[in-house]
């Protein structure tokens, strides 16, 4: 009987046991499939929102990229209406008060001049240029030529800048060539009324451009725009000015988004006038008098019709049989439009590279699971034949334990989603599901960051590059480069150097013949570095030159300037000046201060003397309503005056120590004798000296110009 009990019991207990591992085994298989489901789920997901968020960002990159760049082109034909405006500015005012203006007239020029800048008179058909009317008109717009080559120098894409009067005199700034050299003493002849530039502008009474040409010199694409003047209400003519395009040609085929991605900017006719795509349809070809407006592929033609409608967008395309994301941003001076193109497979090629990794990861997992299934059914049958009822307890609780990190890996997983990228894990299981919840955190972060990096990198760089293109553009076109010169002149040599801190500074020099024998000297500091410093100087230079240029005293001139560099600083900058006019006969130098660096004479026997006005004055835009009192000095044969900014003396060591005017004077007494252009040049290299190693923190800049005769 115990023998029975004992075998019935220990049926009992082995059916229980059996029992149990077979539970336990089903339940074991249904935990490997939940997680393949799992594995599988998740790639879908990661499928999902890896789309989803590069195609966001490739969008969000592109509309960027097209607006920054359709609006750095657009601001430059903003910025040529304005240069153009300036000149029928100066022609409106002579002809409302030509009582202001004397007499001028055109310098005569020839072959030695060719490729130099000059100013010129031509005549239309049937004007006679020898009635008074003419002749008295003509020495008026003389007075214009000085504005007229500003604005030239001022502009490197300018071609040329003009001013035709309703008279038929047209006057010009533009490069001497064989076309506009005079030939046997006979006048000009331009009939500028036959002009697009001057029929728009009169046809529309208001400033517009003309549609593109080539250049005659270079055969570059330009386009002009004519502004009309009216005085008292009557046209008086039309101011006008070519523009060179290469700027936004460079701008196009420096445009740089993935490995295949191009730009292209069509005009309002729907043609493609630059593009950075070497064939296709958006390529630039012989046929560009096709309008894609009108393209056989209705997709292209929808897009280019809105875009030149002046709207902003970006949508995906078919073109040449591949699909691209394409953004349009309208340049609304011209009436164009700037596209950026991409390819959508260098978009989705990330998205499936991590795929790729997700799929490896799953298939180590699960090989990973399944090896921790097979030791667990080993460990249970040793269980079952040594402990029984206890195995099956344990295996149900091992069962258990295996589970919960599945289910909550699971739920964790569920909750990421569109742009949810955050996964939480706090459980430490130390075994498979550990590992794979870790690799799905490290895969989610590492997704944040290439999102963001790509996203801030992106829009720094856009920025970055766009503010000092256009900065250091435009401060290298404003400060005299070339020396000597004025070759044909041997009353003086003159040198000047400008070393900005950053990539653009706050320093300007300036020098130009106010007339014949009277030259203009010019050194200043806008207040403050980088970009916005460069602009203001832009400002205070123009106004410095072209308000000496009107014969103006120099108190006038900076009383003047003052003035209107007052209106509007919002910015509340300010910029220290000096302004001397030589007298080239007499000896005699005028000059103003408006708060700068006391400038130095260096005689001829070596003894270095301070420029000290009658009176300090603020610097310009400080206050309204300053009066700048006029000062003189007499100059000598072999004199040479020195100027500077506090960039020399205030150049400092690692010390803290500065540089100082003691230094600078020992050194102008010690060269002395030096030509403009190596004195300048030891005082550059005793400051390098003493500054060593140290960064420079404010730029340096002088300038040095020796009387040889007095005439």
């Amino acid at each position: 009987m115990r023998k029975k009990i004992f075998r019935v019991i220990i049926i009992l207990v082995m059916g229980i046991l059996i029992f149990i591992s077979l539970l336990t085994l089903m339940q074991t298989l249904f935990m490997q499939r939940k997680i393949i489901d799992a594995n599988k789920e998740t790639g879908q997901r990661i499928d999902g929102m890896s789309k989803e968020a590069m195609d966001k960002l490739a969008r969000e990159i592109l509309a960027k990229t097209s607006a920054g760049r359709a609006a750095t082109a657009n601001d430059e034909f903003a910025d040529f209406i304005e240069s153009v405006s300036i000149i029928a500015n100066s022609a409106r005012d002579i002809y409302l008060n030509p009582e202001r203006y004397g007499d001028a007239q055109f310098y005569d020029y020839g072959e030695p001049e060719v490729g130099k800048l000059v100013a010129y008179a031509a005549f239309g058909n049937g004007t006679d240029h020898e009635s008074p009317e003419i002749v008295e008109e003509l020495a008026l717009l003389a007075n214009m030529q000085g504005v007229l080559k500003a604005v030239n120098e001022t502009n490197l894409s300018m071609s040329a800048d003009y001013f035709a009067s309703t008279s038929g005199i047209f006057i010009c700034a533009e490069k001497a060539s064989d076309y506009n050299i005079p030939k046997n003493g006979e006048p000009l002849s331009f009939e500028a009324s036959d002009r697009p530039w001057y029929r728009k502008a009169v046809e529309t009474g208001i400033p517009s451009f003309t549609g593109i040409i080539d250049d005659s010199d270079t055969g570059a694409p330009v386009i002009t725009c004519g502004v009309p003047v009216y005085a008292n209400g009557v046209l008086r003519g039309v101011a006008g000015a070519g523009l060179h395009l290469d700027t936004i040609r460079s701008n196009v085929n420096g445009f740089r988004v993935g490995k295949n991605g191009f730009a292209c900017v069509i005009n309002d006719e729907g043609q493609v006038l630059f593009s950075g795509a070497p064939d296709g349809e958006l390529a630039v070809n012989e046929d560009n008098k096709r309008d894609l407006r009108k393209s056989s592929d209705g997709g292209v033609a929808a897009f280019i019709k809105e875009a030149l409608e002046g709207k902003s967008d970006v949508r995906t395309i078919e073109l040449d049989g591949k699909e691209y994301y394409a953004a349009c941003a309208p340049m609304s001076s011209v009436g164009w439009s700037y596209l950026a193109v991409l390819p959508r497979e260098e978009v989705t090629s990330p998205s499936k590279e991590l795929l790729a990794e997700v799929s490896i990861s799953k298939e180590q997992q699960n090989k990973m699971v399944g090896t921790a299934i097979l030791s667990s059914l080993g460990l249970l049958l040793v269980l079952i034949i040594v402990l029984g009822i206890g195995a099956a307890v344990l295996s149900v609780r091992l069962a258990d334990r295996l589970a919960a990190p599945v289910i909550k890996l699971t739920d964790s997983v569920r909750d990421i989603n569109g742009d949810n990228l955050d996964f939480t894990w706090d459980t430490d299981t130390h075994d498979e599901i550990q590992t794979l919840a870790e690799s799905f955190g490290s895969m989610t972060e590492r997704m944040k960051q290439y999102i963001k990096d790509i996203t801030e990198i992106t829009a720094e760089k856009e920025r970055i590059g766009a503010e000092l293109s256009v900065a250091a553009g435009i401060q290298a076109s404003m400060l005299p480069s070339e020396f000597p010169p004025f070759p044909d002149r041997k009353e003086f040599e003159i040198y000047a150097k400008m070393t900005p801190a950053r990539e653009v500074g706050g320093d300007f020099y300036d020098f130009f013949f106010v007339d014949e024998n009277h030259l203009a000297i010019v050194m200043a500091d806008v207040s403050g570095k980088g970009v916005p410093a460069a602009l203001f100087m832009v400002v205070a230079k123009t106004l410095i030159k072209n308000l000496a240029m009107t014969g103006m005293s120099a108190g006038e001139v900076f009383g003047n300037a003052n003035e209107r560099l007052c209106e509007g600083n919002s910015q509340e900058m300010f910029v220290t000046a000096w302004l001397g006019v030589i007298d080239l006969e007499l000896g005699r130098m005028t000059y103003v201060d408006a708060g700068h660096e006391n400038p130095y004479i260096i005689h001829d026997d070596g003894n270095v003397e301070m420029i000290m006005p009658s009176r300090k004055k603020l610097p310009l835009a400080a206050m309204e309503n300053t009066v700048y009192t006029v000062n003189e000095v007499r100059l000598t044969v072999n004199d040479m005056i020195f100027l500077y900014t506090d960039g020399v003396p205030e150049a400092t060591n690692k010390s803290n120590q500065l540089y100082t005017t003691d230094r600078l004077e020992r050194v102008l007494r010690r060269y002395n004798k030096d030509d403009p252009e190596s004195l300048i040049g030891h005082v550059r290299k005793n400051v390098d000296a003493f500054v060593k190693d140290a960064p420079q923190f404010d730029d340096l800049t002088m300038l040095a110009v020796r009387i040889k005769s007095l005439t």
